[in-house]
């Protein structure tokens, strides 16, 4: 039985920045309509009067917090400490939310002191009312993330397709040439995933090559350009075609060409790469190339 694996998208840093950001904003406009509504575990809640608008804004800036911690914990928790799946995502959102409810429930019974109702009908609702605050704006900025995926991924067939009509008109040239090509050691073929010659650039003009799902995304130099040439094939293959060549990997989805990096830099969450043309996306390093890459780096 197989894992289900968790999709990348849930867990790149500047979507879970604008989850959380999205989900406050919707939770406090959710309280303001539900407030004047509720006759049990939001009592105590009021954006009007003193005594209560100071403990209803320490428990959403508390509550803030907690969520903005939380995130920074599970981005990092999962690029460094275990692999994050599926099933591990959703739970550790679902205790996010019932962690907070309790927290609301905890306020209103120790230190807003409300006897009217039973405790297991406060705390029941407490978890109830935080997991539609905060579960519908989860659910609805993760289906979001899916969709702008599954759209970049079409654009990146497209891509690919358009690459092979291209391609299609100087098949036999490449063919021909192949075999000059691949004795040169200035010159890097590319082939896709039936082995089949695609795209052949220079080393020296080759910026990096990004992992695209089943796809790999070439950034090269093309008359003092950026360009990009995208096919199918694993990132893995990849790199074991590019063996002996200053092309090395230095995260999971990224292979940099180690002739073309300007500076390394080493950030609070990490090693990044910037390059010898301004443009391009500065690349992560992880913590199994960093050394390697750092030594190579060194000896340029």
């Amino acid at each position: 039985m197989t894992t289900k694996k968790l999709p990348h998208y849930l867990i790149e840093k500047n979507n879970l920045i604008v989850q959380v950001t999205i989900s406050v904003l919707f939770a406090i406009a959710f309280l303001a309509v539900y407030i004047p509504l509720s006759n049990t575990t939001t009592a105590w809640f009021s954006l009007e009067e003193q005594n209560k608008f100071i403990y209803t804004a320490f428990f959403v800036i508390l509550s803030t917090i907690f969520l903005i911690f939380s995130r920074v914990m599970m981005y990092y928790t999962s690029k460094r400490l275990i692999r994050f799946t599926l099933p591990i995502f959703i739970i550790w959102c679902l205790v996010e939310i019932v962690l907070i409810g309790l927290f609301h429930a905890y306020i209103s019974l120790r230190i807003m002191h409300v006897q009217e109702y039973t405790h297991a009908l406060i705390i029941g609702k407490s978890v109830l009312i935080t997991f539609i605050a905060l579960g519908f704006p989860f659910i609805v900025t993760d289906l979001s993330f899916a969709l702008l995926d599954a759209q970049r991924v079409l654009k990146i067939a497209r891509s690919v397709i358009q690459s092979n009509e291209n391609n299609n008109q100087n098949t036999q040239k490449n063919i021909s040439s192949e075999q000059i090509v691949t004795d040169n050691p200035d010159i890097i073929n590319f082939n896709d995933y039936t082995g089949a010659l695609k795209f052949t650039v220079k080393l020296e003009n080759i910026y990096y090559i990004k992992a695209e799902g089943n796809y790999v995304n070439v950034l090269y130099n093309n008359k003092g350009g950026i360009s990009s040439f995208v096919l199918r094939n694993k990132i893995q293959a990849i790199e074991d075609s590019l063996a002996g060549t200053p092309l090395m990997r230095c995260h999971r989805t990224y292979i940099v060409n180690s002739n073309n990096i300007k500076l390394i830099r080493n950030e609070a969450d990490g090693y990044y790469i910037d390059f010898n043309q301004t443009g391009l996306e500065s690349v992560p390093v992880s913590n199994t190339y960093r050394e390697k890459i750092v030594k190579r780096f060194t000896e340029i």
